[in-house]
């Protein structure tokens, strides 16, 4: 702000526009206004602080009449930012008891209107009056607090920045380096892009603070000497603090004069006083310097100059004023602290409700879970018990089916033997042939059914074999059903029809046969008139189709699902073992095939099955 008076004067008499000082509301126009409040704030937040008003400048600018307009048109963050700058000013200018009154008509001002960037700017300027009254307790009290609210809200960085100063300062006041350290790191955090020339001198000189402080010289020689080409451009109050630590610089590493001399040169400076904290600290660091040096009579004078300041500037500040603003303060911090000890309790007891509703539903969910696991194991439970029961009933229906399979031919042939095994002459020849058939037909029904037991039981163990070679598919048709006319006396048609002259497949044909067999003789025992028609076509160019189909009684829609199962039998009292279908299910599949019952088909049953020309291993593919 040292350039705004020139600027200002020289702005009204190009205007020619000479106002009297104590010219009111009215003698400055709104552009004019909005103008010089701008340039105002932004030297001020420019310098982190450190620049401040004049009484010259204030004088000339009317700061009263613009805080009034601020003020009635409703203005209030620009109308704080200023009086901060006010309250900041009226400190540099050693008027103390101004400064009180206005930080304190700030802050009721902020807390009547719940104004929160008014209490933080207002808050700052309590926390710098107690600064430079020595009241440092209160003074970092009143930066924390600020700083917290800050925290809060969105945006303020400039605001961030400034107290973040206050509290480096504030805590390499009371060596708490530790604190210091924690707030220059978070200064530092801020690109170098955002800041201007004095903010970034501002931070250099503050980071060589805390590095001298940790006795890295060399660290802060680096920082010191990157202020070096902007310190043309710096305000006295940013000066100052550069001078001191130079001074501290050359005390570290024992050039003793050289700090004295940078000590001097901030003594006799115009602008040495502007901070009473620092200027106290100055003297006082100055004496022990000379102390040091052996020029103890000098040394006693500085203390005693020390002592003289001390106990006109600071014993003499004002404790009235600044006693009655601490007890608005800490009445003030301590609503704040029990507001925040009120928002903590609720948030505390919100997080609680919050925790036990959670356990409460993980709680019910695991509940859920457990229940829901013990109905599926019921359930399950159930579907085995139903699954063994449906096991034991087949398995106690297949013992009684097989006593009774084996005991009919078994009793037809041993009777039969008897008879021809008997002298018995009265027996011609015809009805010993025709006993000997039926032997023969009994035999072959036994060895059938003791086969198919067999054969079922190496399917579960995993323990068939099969030979799998080119054969004519077209053959093996015409023998199955060669086979069957030959082995039963048949009241049907039974005949193949196939339109293809030849059909290679790569198959068992042992296994095939019986697939074939099993089929027409199950045809055959549930079709008493109509035909019986095995057909062999191509389904496509890679899988041959096989159907067996009858002019039966058919197969119920509702037992065409199971008539595949083990023990699974159309009629209980018709003869077999109810293990066919499920053989031949079991060949067709291992053949990489698929067979079923033609549900679409209603004249009697239809049995198709597929098998794929070109056999392919379990390892390679498709089923």
């Amino acid at each position: 702000m040292r350039n705004l008076l020139k600027h200002f004067i020289l702005h009204i008499v190009c205007f020619g526009c000479i106002f009297p000082l104590s010219a009111g509301e009215d003698s400055l126009t709104s552009p004019e206004r909005i103008t010089i409040q701008d340039e105002v704030i932004d030297a001020f937040h420019n310098s982190m602080g450190f620049d401040y008003l004049t009484k010259e400048e204030s004088a000339v600018i009317d700061l009263d009449s613009i805080l009034n307009y601020l003020e009635s048109t409703k203005q209030y963050e620009t109308y704080f930012e200023l009086e901060r700058i006010l309250v900041k000013s009226y400190l540099f200018r050693g008027e103390i008891r101004m400064a009180i009154a206005w930080s304190e008509q700030m802050y009721s001002k902020a807390s009547a209107l719940s104004h929160t960037i008014g209490t933080v700017l207002a808050l700052n300027a309590i926390g710098e009056v107690y600064s430079y009254t020595g009241r440092n307790k209160e003074a970092g009290d009143a930066h924390v607090q600020a700083l917290e609210m800050l925290d809060q809200m969105d945006g303020g960085e400039v605001h961030v920045r400034i107290l973040l100063v206050e509290l480096i300062e504030y805590n390499l006041r009371i060596h708490n380096f530790v604190q210091a350290a924690h707030f220059m790191n978070r200064l530092n955090s801020f690109s170098s892009d955002k800041l201007s020339g004095q903010e970034q001198a501002v931070r250099h000189i503050f980071n060589a603070y805390c590095q001298l402080f940790n006795g890295s010289v060399k660290i802060a020689r680096q920082h010191l000497d990157k202020v070096e080409p902007l310190k043309d451009k710096l305000v006295p109050g940013i000066m100052q603090h550069l001078l001191v630590a130079d001074a501290m610089y050359w005390e570290r590493i024992g050039e003793y004069e050289k700090s004295l001399t940078a000590y001097d040169a901030f003594l006799h400076t115009d602008y040495a006083e502007i901070n009473c904290s620092l200027y106290k600290e100055v003297l006082q660091d100055r004496a022990d310097l000379l102390l040091k040096m052996g020029r103890k009579e000098e040394a006693y004078k500085q203390y005693g100059a020390v002592y003289s300041y001390i106990k006109s500037a600071f014993e003499k500040n004002y404790p009235k004023e600044i006693d009655q603003l601490t007890t608005r303060f800490q009445a003030d911090q301590l609503t704040y602290q029990n507001e925040r000890d009120r928002l903590f309790s609720y948030r505390l007891y919100l997080g609680g409700i919050v925790v036990c509703t959670l356990f409460l539903l993980l709680f019910l969910y695991l509940s859920w879970r457990k229940i829901f696991r013990l109905k599926e194991s019921k359930c399950s439970q159930e579907k085995m018990i139903q699954k063994a029961e449906r096991a034991i009933q087949k398995k106690n229906m297949f013992l009684s089916n097989m006593s009774h399979e084996v005991r009919t031919p078994l009793n037809a042939i041993v009777g039969f033997s008897a008879v021809l095994a008997s002298e018995d002459d009265s027996f011609d020849e015809d009805s010993r042939k025709e006993f000997c058939e039926i032997i023969k037909v009994n035999s072959f029904q036994l060895l059938k059914l003791i086969n198919d037991i067999l054969d079922f039981s190496d399917f579960e163990n995993d323990n068939i074999t099969f030979n799998i070679r080119p054969y004519d598919a077209v053959k093996l048709c015409k023998e199955a059903s060669e086979t069957v006319n030959a082995s039963r006396k048949l009241e049907v048609e039974l005949r193949f029809d196939t339109e293809l002259p030849e059909l290679m497949i790569e198959t068992d044909d042992a296994r095939l046969r019986q697939v074939l067999i099993n089929l027409l003789v199950n045809a055959t025992k549930f079709t008493k008139e109509g035909s019986i028609v095995l057909r062999l076509e191509l389904s496509d160019r890679n899988t041959a189709f096989f159907s067996v189909t009858d002019t039966g009684c058919g197969i119920p829609l509702e037992k065409q699902g199971l008539i595949f199962e083990r023990f699974e039998k159309l009629n209980d009292f018709a003869q077999g073992s109810g293990l066919g279908l499920s053989i031949c299910q079991l060949i067709v599949t291992y053949m990489r095939g698929r067979i079923w019952v033609d549900s679409n088909y209603t004249q009697g049953a239809r049995f198709c099955f597929t098998h794929p020309l070109k056999y392919k291993p379990k390892a390679e593919g498709a089923v």
